[in-house]
């Protein structure tokens, strides 16, 4: 899972008024408050957005601009009690929602009742193996249905309960350990297709 507002005290981000002043300059229209919000807290995000839509670089680069964007549009909410990479990583997180849901109702009405999403672990004992791994591992995610994906990063890189994910996708547990397990087959196949 994603740790990132390292650097609290008491709740609130030791960069605080720093972060805070940075947002609002950003959405002032400061140049160089732009520049250090793409340098510095851009990239965090990007990250965390780029795990969970199956490595999709396109997909990812959109939701980052509409996190963006809504960031700096709210920037006046923003008090600094997490780090700015946090509330913005907030940000994000509803804006996937709403993209897997966007996902979902386009595949439903392609092709009656198949829904899609997801993610899982990576393997493998040096670095490059364990890079090349994760990489296989996102590509075969992204080949996945939207909804069996959407579990699968629910529960691998989010950390839900699978009851946790019954209520946000407004599903018994049953189904969601059905989706689940429908899900991780499916990501068995794709690698085995990939001769991993």
């Amino acid at each position: 899972m994603v740790r990132m507002g390292q650097g609290h005290e008491g709740g609130r981000s030791a960069n605080a008024p720093e972060e805070v002043g940075l947002l609002a300059g950003a959405a002032a229209g400061d140049p160089g408050a732009v520049r250090r919000l793409l340098d510095e807290v851009a990239p965090v995000v990007y990250g965390f957005i780029y795990a969970r839509v199956a490595a999709n670089q396109a997909v990812a680069e959109d939701l980052l601009q509409e996190t963006l964007f809504e960031a700096v549009r709210s920037a006046a909410g923003f008090r600094g009690d997490s780090a700015l990479s946090t509330w913005m990583c907030t940000i994000a997180r509803r804006r996937l929602a709403r993209h897997y849901e966007a996902e979902r109702k386009a595949e439903v009405a392609r092709s009656a009742l198949r829904l899609v999403d997801g993610g899982d672990a990576t393997d493998g004992t040096d670095r490059a193996d364990a890079f090349e791994r994760q990489d296989e591992v996102l590509r075969a995610l992204g080949r996945l249905p939207t909804l069996h994906r959407q579990v699968l990063v629910l529960k691998y890189i989010e950390e839900m309960s699978v009851q946790e994910i019954a209520v946000q996708l407004g599903r018994s547990r049953v189904q969601v350990q059905s989706l689940l397990q429908r899900g991780r087959d499916g990501l068995r196949r794709q690698l085995g297709d990939q001769g991993a």
